[in-house]
């Protein structure tokens, strides 16, 4: 008998251990939850504590989903938060925030997992210091019943708006990039949604019309839909402004201004600057892609990373500065180097701007060959230096850039020196090529290129190649005119913010048909990749 009874315990305990296993494996719980044989129902009429949640949910009609055929999930607070809370009776969404369908057990409470709760709006869980939060409300303790989960959080949720919706409703002091992004919004009707009603005199249906909002941003950023997550990275008016207005001051130690076209290509930056597809908490990286491929560098532009704003389906921060990258808004950097005949002073007084050795002669203006564009410019002009075809000293002419500009007091033309941005470049030039000698060519005193063959028509002769007016516009560009001409190489402009420099053209050889003369026809920068 005293076997038979250890025999009847040690089965009990092994049915035990299995329904342990088989309810943490049907209901994916490892023992965290606490298990009742009650419905969600019962649980609220026996727990007196979560009273005005339950009230609430009444007073909304919210109650009637507690005794369907279903399973939810319920995110409760207790009477103390509920009263911190201060929820107007009528509230139903923010109650709707708070139920969802299926049992979300604790187990399944994972970092990251987004829910969808009754109101269609999504709420996020999150792990932080070995707790687990629903939103920001921290997860105190979770019931599993008959007909769903209970879990009591801290706090009773705001409902987190769509990003869409958000920047949508963006105050005046955020309307430039509101306006920017929400001008092209467009009313689509929804076919497939719409409900005929009957048809018209000329037999066409008539629809109980539905439509849709649609936004060509919507292509690359659907930033409106509950089912992707994205960063939004938002500047403010002030932080527009301050940007177009470093802009405007960069352009004029350019001698440029500012063209429509410019701040149009500057707002096209930003809006695709802005968006990034998934949730970014790690700024670590020196360069993050956007959505649209655009380049944000961290070392350069500055958001304020302590106070991100979380939506429904992502994250906002908000821009404290921000820059166009040079790259972006700099096509090229462009002068040609017979200005030298501009200047106020006269050859050999010069030598303060461009700096001549081994010349045979003085320095003059060549007007060469005719242009494919005779209404801007009927002939190339060129600078032309000479050297001593019988020695062997250093012959070379040595200059600054050089901007062209009308005097407002005589009406005539002068020039003076232009900075530019400080970063990496590449460099062009070009020549009259014909005959021209081989030359060497340096940057602030470091050789970019040796024995540059410049006799060759292509790519030397004047700018005819490289992103000429055609290649940029095929309808209405001309060909052969106004491009970058031979690449020479990458070169530095070193400093912070804005800085000049100084291109040297010095003789290599004779070409085998020329003389020991050259003709310089012009010089450009184009910013690479790198200079931001």
């Amino acid at each position: 008998m005293k076997k038979t009874y250890y025999f009847l315990v040690g089965i009990i305990l092994l049915l035990s251990s299995c329904n342990e296993k088989w309810a943490s494996y049907y209901f994916g719980t490892s023992g965290t939850d606490e298990q009742l044989d009650m419905t969600l129902v019962e649980y609220f009429n026996t727990h007196p504590e979560y009273s005005k949640f339950y009230d609430m949910l009444k007073k909304t009609g919210l109650d009637k989903e507690l005794t369907k055929d279903q399973q939810l999930t319920i995110w409760v607070v207790n009477n103390q938060a509920m009263d911190a809370a201060n929820v107007p009776d009528n509230d139903t969404l923010r109650m709707q925030y708070h139920l969802n369908y299926l049992p979300f057990l604790k187990s399944d409470l994972i970092n990251g997992l987004r829910i969808r709760s009754l109101n269609g709006i999504y709420f996020q869980i999150t792990e932080k210091d070995n707790a687990l939060y629903a939103n920001s409300s921290e997860i105190l303790s979770s019931v599993r019943l008959k007909n769903g989960e209970i879990h009591e959080i801290s706090a009773l949720m705001k409902s987190r708006i769509n990003i869409y919706e958000y920047l949508k409703n963006l105050g005046d002091d955020y309307s430039i990039i509101r306006d920017s992004i929400f001008r092209y919004n467009v009313d689509m009707f929804d076919k497939t949604n719409s409900i005929p009603i009957g048809v018209d005199k000329t037999g066409n249906t008539v629809y109980d019309s539905v439509f849709y909002v649609y936004n060509p941003l919507f292509q690359t950023v659907q930033f409106n839909s509950e089912f992707q997550q994205f960063t939004v990275l938002l500047p403010s008016n002030a932080v527009i402004d301050s940007c177009f207005s470093t802009l405007q001051s960069t352009y004029a130690k350019m001698g440029k201004t500012v063209a429509q076209s410019d701040s149009a290509l500057a707002m096209t930056w930003i809006k695709q600057a802005m968006f990034y597809n998934g949730e970014i908490t790690d700024f670590s990286p020196t360069d993050i892609r956007s959505a649209f491929g655009n380049v944000w560098r961290t070392t350069v532009q500055q958001i304020d990373l302590n106070n991100p704003e979380p939506m429904s389906n992502g994250l906002v921060y908000k821009i404290t500065k921000m820059k166009i990258p040079n790259n972006v808004i700099i096509s090229r950097i462009k002068s040609l180097v017979e200005y030298w005949e501009y200047q106020d002073k006269v050859y050999p007084d010069t030598a303060d701007l461009y700096t001549f050795k081994g010349l045979v002669g003085s320095p003059s203006v060549f007007v060469g060959d005719a242009t494919p564009k005779p209404s801007i410019l009927p002939n190339y002009i060129v600078l032309q230096v000479s050297g001593n075809p019988d020695t062997n000293d250093e012959f070379s002419v040595e200059f600054p850039p050089l901007e062209r500009y009308t005097s407002p007091d005589d009406g005539k033309y002068h020039v003076r020196v232009m900075q530019v941005p400080t970063g990496e470049y590449n460099l062009y030039m070009g020549f009259r090529s014909s005959a021209h000698p081989y030359v060497n060519v340096y940057f602030n005193g470091v050789m970019v290129a040796q024995n540059i063959q410049a006799s060759l028509s292509t790519p030397w002769n004047y700018d005819r190649v490289t992103e000429t007016s055609y290649d940029l516009n095929p309808i209405n560009g001309t060909k052969k005119w106004d491009g970058l001409g031979g690449l020479v190489g990458v070169v530095h402009v070193d400093g912070n913010g804005m800085a000049s420099f100084k291109i040297k053209v010095e003789f290599s050889k004779i070409e085998a048909s020329g003389k020991k003369t050259m003709q310089i026809y012009h010089w450009a920068l184009k910013p690479t990749a790198n200079n931001y």
